[in-house]
């Protein structure tokens, strides 16, 4: 099958293993980037519109986010909402005020999670260069292009603090192997794997990790992403805020971004630096000047927990696999939206309300 439009795919490894998932992830990346062309249309007029960006996006996709979003900003702001979910939205999201100190300070935390992925062949020689990022004290998420199975994730390795300091000297890299037969789960079709570090939780510990949360709402159209990567294998960079995101298909968003070869497997985070997406494509978009002529894809992350939630695993590896969630998130809009018109939201919720007593302090 021919595409009209060149695709560029990110993250290189030896052609002999490598080719043949490149150009499937070529292939469907151009055809949902072309599949796409209107509805991107369609967003960026309603983004420019009066409803903004509760008219870009689906009602039940804008009422999850507000219900996230006013239980994070738990200020004087969310405490007296006003009534319209769209100027609920813009003071949240478009206002500077959100992103101060808070927002940079969140956003070093999350960076020292993210290493740069060395693709070694059986030799030991580098073939090429991916990014990835710590989910759990023990796991690391990349595409399934940079570690396509256990054979490659065995001969590479991840380096982390591959950047400068503040005094703009390198900081000491630190670099660890995989041990993927302690775990290794990867999935083609959404372009994700999962492995063990060659580590122990304690020499892992200095650099945290961002756990992928399952609930749905992290982020809609007309939002701004951040990506912490490095482009061409090159030392730690961030995409800061201005990237929009233009589409969200069922399992992936498009958004605009600086991203380079090498870029594979970095997180995509939203304003509160919880991770919306894996991000492994650019595409070329002509219709989108604006954009710089290029929509970048990333996988989900509701769709990568879903599949590892349900994918069989021993009860040693289920349980690392679920050290991967936020399972202390419990809170979630589950009901349908009754109506979102003339600014108003209207949502049915079942309460349920657990009473936990302890000791006195």
């Amino acid at each position: 099958m021919s595409f009209p439009a060149p695709v560029r795919v990110y993250g290189r490894g030896t052609m002999d293993l490598h080719e043949l998932e490149r150009d499937r992830q070529r292939a469907a990346a151009a055809r949902r980037v072309a599949e796409r062309t209107a509805s991107r249309r369609e967003h960026a007029a309603a983004l420019a519109g009066p409803g903004g960006l509760t008219a870009a996006d689906t009602p039940e996709r804008v009422a999850k986010r507000i219900d996230r979003l006013t239980r994070y900003y738990d200020d004087e702001l969310v405490a007296q909402p006003p009534r319209e979910p769209a100027k609920l939205l813009e003071k949240i999201i478009n206002t500077a005020d959100f992103v101060g100190a808070r927002f940079l300070d969140a956003g070093v935390a999350a960076a020292r999670a993210v290493g740069r992925v060395n693709i070694r062949d059986g030799a030991g020689q580098v073939s090429g260069f991916g990014t990835g990022s710590l989910v759990s004290p023990s796991l690391l998420l990349t595409n399934h292009h940079v570690l396509p199975d256990a054979a490659t994730a065995a001969t590479s390795v991840v380096e982390f603090n591959y950047q400068d300091g503040i005094d703009g000297l390198p900081l000491a890299a630190v670099v660890h192997g995989f041990d993927p037969d302690r775990f290794f789960v990867a999935d083609e079709e959404r372009d994700f794997a999962l492995v063990a570090v060659a580590a122990s939780p304690a020499e892992l510990a200095p650099f945290g990790y961002n756990r992928l949360i399952e609930a749905e709402g992290k982020a809609i159209i007309g939002e701004y992403v951040t990506i912490v990567q490095h482009p061409r294998g090159e030392k730690k960079q961030v995409a800061l805020r201005e990237n929009k995101i233009v589409d969200i298909p069922d399992r992936f968003l498009h958004y605009a971004a600086d991203t380079e070869p090498g870029s594979s497997g970095s997180p995509v985070f939203n304003d509160q630096w919880e991770v919306v997406a894996l991000h492994h494509a650019s595409v070329h978009a002509p219709e989108r000047p604006d954009l710089g002529g290029f929509v970048n894809e990333g996988i989900r992350v509701s769709r990568i927990a879903a599949f590892v939630r349900e994918h069989p695993l021993p009860p040693a590896q289920r349980a690392m696999a679920d050290a991967v969630f936020n399972s202390s998130e419990r809170i979630e809009v589950i009901a349908p939206l009754q109506e979102l018109q003339n600014g108003h939201v209207t949502i049915t919720v079942p309460l349920e309300i657990t009473v936990r007593v302890g000791a006195p302090a």
